[in-house]
């Protein structure tokens, strides 16, 4: 009898768990975990509404299941602990062939930090970690950083920068996706844990004139190396190329006759990338070449592997702000955009695989100020 009033009172659905009242008209979902069933309102009698609202309850219900799983447990196993599935993503890190050892050690730099910040993080169990305790680690971190001041340092900083934070933020979904994925956890809980807003760094470059006047005042040091030097700060500008890039370049890289340029990634497998001769490097390779007169194949297009002491100390003579090799990078993108050339093509040049999103949010304020300086060109 109560089967038939039951039924009477319930209408199936052809959405698996989903279940309305004839009554009132409004959806509930049904839910079976580990042999129960957990019965939930949707508040709504909209059949499309019931729908969305459902996936979200059936989440929350098997979250709460596998929670409730280890409430019972005075500690963490070693099955169940953090710190399994933070040794398991290292693993994971160091076998990756696709990244670069520099790469790997970002990585898991940011694995030491993420520990520091939460010592207690590897004796947690996984099961009963929770978005509010992931959400407040991010707090406290941003807020007191690791404590650690360098030597000698002139001013110390309080908290984390957000680009170390969300570093530490990717490790720890990554470590808890690998707990997911094996079933320890329904919900990642770290994904409910924001990124924290970066910074937007203003770019303070050289014009072309005082750029020269660098290159100039490098090269006529009187060092052994300066010639040297004053060829790699060019290198780097005129092609773009990171510095364990241009280090790596061999004259076997350079095809004259097709005027390309193969640039041996050494962030990821999508760095590698061919770049076109720009005439200025075009006209740097063939005074190198002339200067130093036949070489092998192999041999190295830059003979120094950093010139950053030299560029800091001619940028202080020419009166600008000292620059990093990385400076030079994105000296050669800003002169790329200032010619004309769209974002995604100079972000192809760089060796980005994002379709030129990093390139927009680094360089798109230069985009707009040379459209405004063109447009102050035209006349009617």
């Amino acid at each position: 009898m109560e089967t038939v009033q039951s039924e009477q009172r319930w209408e199936r659905t052809n959405v698996t768990n989903l279940l309305r009242n004839r009554q009132s008209g409004k959806y509930y979902a049904r839910v079976k975990v580990n042999g129960k069933q957990k019965w939930r309102g949707l508040k709504t009698t909209i059949f499309s509404v019931a729908k969305l609202r459902l996936a979200e309850v059936e989440k929350t219900i098997r979250a709460q299941a596998l929670a409730a799983k280890g409430e019972g447990d005075v500690g963490a196993s070693a099955e169940t602990s953090v710190g399994r599935f933070i040794a398991a993503y290292r693993a994971r890190l160091m076998n990756n062939s696709k990244l670069a050892g520099s790469t790997k050690a970002r990585a898991d730099d940011s694995v030491k930090t993420l520990i520091k910040t939460w010592p207690e993080l590897p004796e947690r169990d996984v099961r009963r970690l929770t978005p509010g305790d992931c959400q407040e680690w991010a707090a406290k971190a941003l807020r007191e950083g690791t404590g650690f001041v360098a030597p000698n340092a002139r001013t110390t900083r309080k908290g984390m920068s957000p680009s170390s934070l969300n570093k530490c933020i990717d490790a720890l979904r990554s470590i808890l996706e690998i707990a997911r994925s094996q079933g320890m956890v329904y919900e990642n809980p770290a994904n409910a844990v924001p990124k924290a807003a970066k910074r937007q760094k203003r770019l303070d470059l050289p014009s072309p004139s005082h750029f020269q006047d660098i290159v100039k005042r490098i090269a006529t040091a009187g060092s052994r190396w300066s010639n040297d030097a004053a060829d790699l700060v060019r290198l780097l500008t005129y092609s773009g190329a990171r510095l364990r890039e241009a280090t790596s370049l061999r004259w076997h890289h350079l095809n004259s006759s097709k005027a390309q340029l193969t640039i041996p990634g050494s962030k990821s497998t999508s760095s590698y990338r061919i770049v076109p001769l720009f005439p200025p490097l075009a006209a740097l390779l063939s005074e190198i070449r002339e200067r130093r007169g036949p070489e092998p194949v192999d041999a190295p297009i830059a003979r120094v592997a950093s010139c950053m002491d030299a560029l800091k100390s001619a940028c202080r003579e020419v009166g600008v702000k000292a620059m990093t090799h990385h400076d030079l990078r994105h000296l050669f993108a800003t002169r790329c955009i200032e010619s004309g050339v769209d974002i995604p093509t100079v972000s192809r040049w760089l060796g980005h695989s994002d379709g030129g999103a990093l390139a927009m949010q680094t360089y798109g304020h230069l985009r707009q100020e040379h459209s405004a300086a063109q447009a102050a060109k035209v006349s009617f």
